[in-house]
């Protein structure tokens, strides 16, 4: 789901791996090994588009998402840390929503060839600008495995002297025939909704028929869902909630989100929410999923 993006290449780092950057200079991976094809961007370690051979792309893009770095792309796998929403009121306003990680460049710390598949290692580290945001020292890793799975792990550290508690999330969207094919099972029973804000209780499968921004507070380790093209497995580990959003025809109002496509999109989304995970100083908590085509 690349269409709108113009790479130049710089150099190969695998047989299978490309180093390219796009007409503002923002860095990105292509992979193309035996499995899958991928792009990643070292903006946000945002894993932008996963499609394995012979199916259909499994992540969707916005194609009027800023390209330049001037905000967050829309679309793919936004990472969310170290708050999901709106930033916590007491530190201050004019934070950004989901937090920073999405909105610096990360590090690429390695990519490495396997039979199973392409492994890229990027990290990101607290730094004046951080601190200026969340006044606590980590280290983040991200490892992706791009395979006959898409694998995504995300570490984080604290190396800091006192213990601090994260909201996180794999915010990924993805891509659907229509809303009408949207069946998700293994949420479990209860859930919050943000739009009436107030709790609920799902009785069975989740269908998509209206605009939907709904916490799972007790989701199975194991979560499936149709698209219209393929059936979706997600398993996770780390998480204590999962959140299905649809913006309807609310995407008219949001300049990033292609206001015709909301049809064509869910977030099915691992996520640690609520009172969040609290990581003590040098501990570390990994927040992880392996998504599959059934």
């Amino acid at each position: 789901m690349l269409r709108a993006f113009s790479f130049t290449k710089e150099k190969s780092l695998t047989s299978y791996t490309d180093l390219v950057k796009n007409e503002s200079g923002l860095s990105y991976l292509l992979i193309n090994n035996q499995h899958a094809s991928a792009a990643i961007a070292l903006y946000g370690a945002h894993v932008l588009h996963y499609q394995a051979k012979d199916k259909e792309p499994m992540l969707w893009m916005s194609h009027t998402s800023a390209q330049d770095g001037s905000k967050p792309f829309r679309g793919g796998v936004p990472i969310c840390w170290p708050w999901f929403g709106p930033a916590p009121a007491e530190l201050g306003s004019g934070l950004p929503s989901h937090g920073f990680a999405r909105i610096l460049t990360w590090q690429l710390d390695g990519v490495s060839e396997t039979d199973e598949g392409t492994f890229v290692h990027l990290s990101l580290e607290s730094s004046e600008e951080t601190l200026a945001m969340w006044p606590h020292a980590f280290r983040l890793e991200f490892e992706v495995r791009i395979g006959t799975t898409l694998t995504m792990s995300l570490t984080s550290e604290n190396t800091g002297n006192s213990e601090f508690t994260v909201l996180e999330a794999l915010h990924t969207y993805f891509n659907t025939k229509g809303t009408e094919f949207v069946t998700v099972k293994g949420l479990g029973n209860s859930f919050y909704d943000k739009l009436t804000k107030s709790n609920g209780t799902q009785e069975g499968d989740f269908n998509l028929t209206e605009a939907v921004d709904r916490v799972y507070t007790q989701p199975e380790n194991t979560v499936s869902f149709t698209t219209g093209y393929d059936t979706i497995v997600l398993n996770n580990g780390g998480e204590n909630s999962a959140v299905v959003w649809n913006p309807w025809t609310g995407a008219e109002g949001m300049a990033d989100f292609d206001s015709d496509r909301w049809q064509t999109m869910v977030c099915v989304e691992t996520c640690v929410t609520g009172e969040g995970q609290t990581i003590t100083a040098g501990e570390e908590h990994t927040l992880s999923t392996c998504i599959s085509y059934k």
